[in-house]
């Protein structure tokens, strides 16, 4: 049985940072469900408001939530970290972020030094993603990708049970998939239009909401909008499950986009499952059975009819589980075969 470790993931977001105090261990090889894995017990956790005025404020809010976790924790082990960025993981570094103020940051070799344990950073998708292989709904799967829905479009690659990062390690970004090259300018720091991301991360879902609203005064949407409620992703799905018709209509078509664009994932990864998760996944079937169906009527075989398209299975902890999965899998990599 590989041994136990205590290690501090966090999770840089936009909005949030998030870190938790994990204890817990690699999963034994061979293991095929969720049933057959001990998932990392959470001793601590701390959560802040992300400081985006600079660089060096959004260091200190990090560096707190670290700090605050691993004073009187006993030894803290390694310390694994989730960036809402591109990031060069060999080097440690944050190379690019949209919602961050962090721009050519060596953030491994800062944390390092103030904490005086090893660290590793990673893309803060690709970080929930091996914390749902790890322990969650892709325990048993050799090949999945993760997407995340939240303010943008987030991705995860495993590839033959490892993490595929690409030559530079700014692999996964699935949300940059072009949809349509004459369509609306991608909402992040990107040069193309018609991008997923555009479609289906929870402000573009707000947006079409929106439209709908405006469309259709005499709908629930319509009159919230009336009403001066703000429009977003988690009143389209608040009104999509109590049934309202127009709010089911945007997220199927938001669903359909999405459909789109796992039927080129497929084509291309050919994986056995694909993981969805994140804030704008919230709606569930409303959005995932849309998706599936165009899945399964555009890919190719024999992809389309093996893969299964499921929601995460980590809930609101996946950004801090992911993290802390991450400072497992790369600082004690020997532990999988102890």
């Amino acid at each position: 049985m590989a041994p136990e470790r205590t290690v501090i993931g966090v999770d840089i977001g936009g909005t949030k940072v998030a870190a938790a105090l994990v204890r817990g261990r690699l999963p034994e090889p061979g293991a095929r469900s969720r049933a057959e894995v001990e998932t990392p017990e959470i001793i601590d956790r701390f959560t802040m408001l992300t400081d985006a005025t600079s660089a060096e404020a959004c260091l200190r809010g990090v560096e707190a939530c670290i700090a605050d976790l691993e004073h009187g924790s006993g030894r803290v082990e390694g310390i694994g970290v989730g960036v809402a960025s591109m990031v060069d993981f060999a080097g440690g570094r944050v190379v690019e972020s949209v919602n961050l103020p962090l721009t050519d940051l060596p953030l491994r070799d800062h944390l390092e030094r103030r904490f005086g344990v090893p660290v590793v950073i990673d893309n803060d998708a690709t970080a929930a993603g091996i914390g749902e292989h790890l322990y969650g709904a892709g325990v048993g799967t050799s090949d999945m990708l993760m997407l995340t829905l939240g303010t943008g479009v987030g991705g995860g690659i495993i590839s033959g049970g490892r993490p595929l990062r690409g030559a530079s390690g700014a692999a996964a970004e699935i949300g940059h998939i072009i949809m349509d090259v004459n369509g609306p300018k991608c909402p992040a720091n990107c040069p193309n239009h018609g991008c997923l991301e555009a479609y289906v991360a929870g402000p573009a879902m707000g947006a079409a909401a929106r439209v709908a609203a405006e469309l259709e005064p005499d709908s629930a949407l319509g009159r919230a909008l009336a009403a001066g409620r703000t429009i977003d992703s988690r009143l389209l799905t608040h009104l999509a499950v109590e049934g309202d018709v127009g709010a089911i209509a945007v997220l199927e078509r938001a669903g359909e986009y999405l459909g789109a664009g796992l039927v080129t994932l497929s084509n291309i990864f050919d994986p056995e499952l694909i993981v969805i998760g994140g804030g704008a996944a919230a709606a569930g079937e409303l959005l995932f059975a849309p998706a599936r169906r165009v899945l399964a009527a555009r890919a190719l075989p024999p992809a389309r009819d093996r893969v299964r398209v499921v929601p995460a299975a980590l809930g609101p902890d996946a950004g801090f589980v992911g993290a802390a999965a991450l400072a497992l899998s790369e600082l004690f990599p020997g532990d999988a075969t102890a």
